[in-house]
């Protein structure tokens, strides 16, 4: 064996945004998720009000410059801890050789391809996929079309208007949260969701909803895609 690598047992490298909330068992940050190793980069001084909400030019830079590390320490492959990322998808994994899956956006195409168009009719329409984001005014074509997903492909809804999501996670007034009303509005955000549209499968962009899926699941009895599902994958 040939050495020269900071990690040799490390297949994923998660590049991280600066935030101080909980992260429980099935969000991507929390070491007990996967039944592998991982090792997390902060970008420091990118959070997540501004990734959402001011993704200047220059947040580029740190990101790539974080994966190029991730690369050169041995991680065999490159995620993000925030959907949003999907912006810097197509840099990202140009700049290093290691597959690089910024967002759960990704997996979109497959998800069509799996499922087929026009497979199942729902409330006289046909169903499409659906994609549940922490903020439905952040989310923009631009982060779409780095992951080669057309947005008018798919149905959005955001999670605005959810006070205990809001609060801790998006604006981070506080850092800690009650799980059981945090579960309550992700959950209940996703069965409206499949209530007022034609969904045959739902794609939640946002990783902090991840922990919830199974329960999402439960509510709303379609196939749920997250980031774990792409990073398992």
């Amino acid at each position: 064996m040939k050495g020269g690598r900071l990690y040799y047992d490390m297949p994923i490298g998660i590049l991280c945004l600066e935030s101080l909330f909980p992260k429980p068992r099935g969000h991507m940050r929390n070491p007990l998720t996967y039944g592998f190793p991982t090792v997390t980069r902060v970008i420091r001084g990118v959070d997540i009000p501004r990734l959402l909400f001011n993704p200047t030019p220059d947040l580029l830079e740190p990101f790539i410059q974080a994966a190029k590390e991730l690369e050169a320490d041995g991680v065999q492959a490159i995620t993000g801890s925030c959907g949003f990322m999907a912006l810097f998808q197509k840099a990202v994994a140009s700049a290093v050789s290691v597959p690089v899956l910024m967002s759960s956006l990704v997996q979109i195409p497959l998800i069509h391809t799996l499922h087929g168009p026009g497979c199942r009719i729902m409330h006289g329409e046909k169903a499409e996929i659906g994609v549940l984001t922490a903020s439905s005014q952040a989310l923009t074509p631009a982060h779409f079309a780095n992951c080669a997903t057309p947005m008018e492909s798919v149905h959005i809804r955001g999670m605005e208007g959810n006070p205990e999501f809001w609060e801790t996670i998006i604006e981070g007034k506080r850092h800690d949260f009650d799980m059981e009303r945090l579960e309550a509005e992700i959950v209940g955000s996703a069965a409206a969701f499949a209530r007022e549209k034609a969904l045959d499968a739902l794609v939640l962009e946002c990783t902090d909803l991840s922990a919830f899926s199974a329960p999402i699941q439960r509510a709303i009895n379609l196939p749920v895609y997250d980031i774990n599902s792409l990073v398992e994958y």
